[in-house]
């Protein structure tokens, strides 16, 4: 029996917590993702790509656990990992094509210097990804992390074998779905 295999069984019986299995699965897959990211990117790169990790995370902690998830066959938690990379590698050469006309001031910037400003910024995101973790379907969760991280609905709707209207429609909830929650908190959207 793989490991994957092993590590969804044992979550599926309730004897792993979802962090211990992600444990594992990282002690498992860093290597793979490390490889698959050194293969595609450049060596400096691959420590700014581990952001792969923090976006398969809150994934990882809602993972069901079907029959078919269960047989020997199936790789699901490879397979999402794997798109998730496609998806943080698109997101961060766009941001690195944007770049490329920037002055080391707006790069200094865009990147979040250190400082109050940056801190709270960052913090803000947090919140936002936990409230759109909270309150989001998979589907539409994975369609706005990915439309986030600067990737098109074109690549996205052929990744998870949709038309890009439904990526689009999926965005557009998620992202009323955001809205909505922070008007209904007081807060701006």
């Amino acid at each position: 029996m793989n490991p994957e295999i092993a590590i969804l069984k044992a979550r599926a019986r309730g004897e792993s917590s979802a962090d211990g299995g992600f444990e594992e699965l990282h002690r498992h897959y860093a290597p793979v993702v490390r490889a698959w990211f050194t293969v595609r990117a450049s060596a400096e790169a691959v420590e700014d790509l581990s952001d792969v990790w923090t976006v398969f995370y809150p994934r990882w902690r809602r993972w069901q656990f079907s029959p078919e998830m269960e047989s020997p066959e199936a790789r699901p938690v490879l397979a999402f990992l794997m798109r998730t990379c496609q998806f943080v590698l698109l997101g961060y050469r766009r941001r690195q094509a944007a770049r490329r006309g920037e002055s080391i001031e707006e790069r200094d910037v865009a990147d979040g210097a250190s400082g109050p400003e940056s801190t709270h910024r960052r913090m803000e995101v947090g919140r936002l990804l936990d409230l759109a973790h909270a309150l989001c379907p998979p589907r539409e969760l994975d369609i706005l992390l990915s439309k986030l991280a600067g990737v098109s609905a074109l690549e996205i709707a052929r990744d998870l074998r949709v038309t890009e209207a439904v990526v689009d429609h999926g965005f557009r909830n998620a992202v009323k779905r955001l809205r909505d929650a922070l008007q209904s908190q007081g807060l701006r959207p």
